[in-house]
Order: C-alpha cells, then sequence, then structure tokens
C-alpha cells in the first residue's frame, strides 16, 4: 500500500474521478471524490514545505481523502438542488 503515498497517484485518481462524473453524469458524486483525491494529491506534493500530520502513512492519507471529499460533496449537493428551483418562469411561455 506504500503507492498511496505517491502524490502522482492521487492527481490521476482525481483526474479519472472527475472525468467519469461527467462522462456518467452521476450528480457531481464523483466530482466531490475528485476534489477530495487532488487535495489529498496536493499535499502530498507540498510535503517537503508544509509537514502535515497524515501524510506519513496510507491509512491517514486515506481518512483525510474520505473527510475531504465528504465536506466537497455537502456544498456543492446543496448548490445543485437549489440552483434549479429558482427558476418559475418557463422559457416556452409566451
Amino acid at each position: 500500500m506504500n503507492f498511496l503515498l505517491e502524490y502522482e497517484i492521487w492527481l490521476i485518481a482525481s483526474l479519472v474521478l472527475i472525468a467519469l462524473d461527467v462522462f456518467l453524469g452521476l450528480n457531481f458524486i464523483l466530482l466531490s471524490f475528485g476534489l477530495g483525491a487532488a487535495l489529498t494529491g496536493a499535499s502530498l506534493f507540498w510535503e517537503d514545505s508544509l509537514p502535515l500530520p497524515y501524510t506519513g502513512d496510507w491509512e491517514s492519507l486515506l481518512t483525510f481523502f474520505g473527510i475531504s471529499s465528504l465536506i466537497f460533496l455537502i456544498p456543492i449537493r446543496r448548490f445543485v438542488a437549489t440552483y434549479g428551483q429558482n427558476e418559475d418562469e418557463d422559457i416556452n411561455k409566451y
């Protein structure tokens, strides 16, 4: 499981997850996981200049990935749910 300590793996996973969400249209669920993977990869990339306590082992990285993905998921879902409700007027109504 030492491959999870490489930032390249996390950044590739983020690109794959975001691309899958765009192609499959899963209501932005994989987008939040892709953003969480990108944040995890970025924290590993800047590990030398910004030492973080969770970058030492893969268990902590998976926990950080899960928590950050949920933190991204909640505002995205709320924005998407309220985005279409403000349109009271039909474009085809004359």
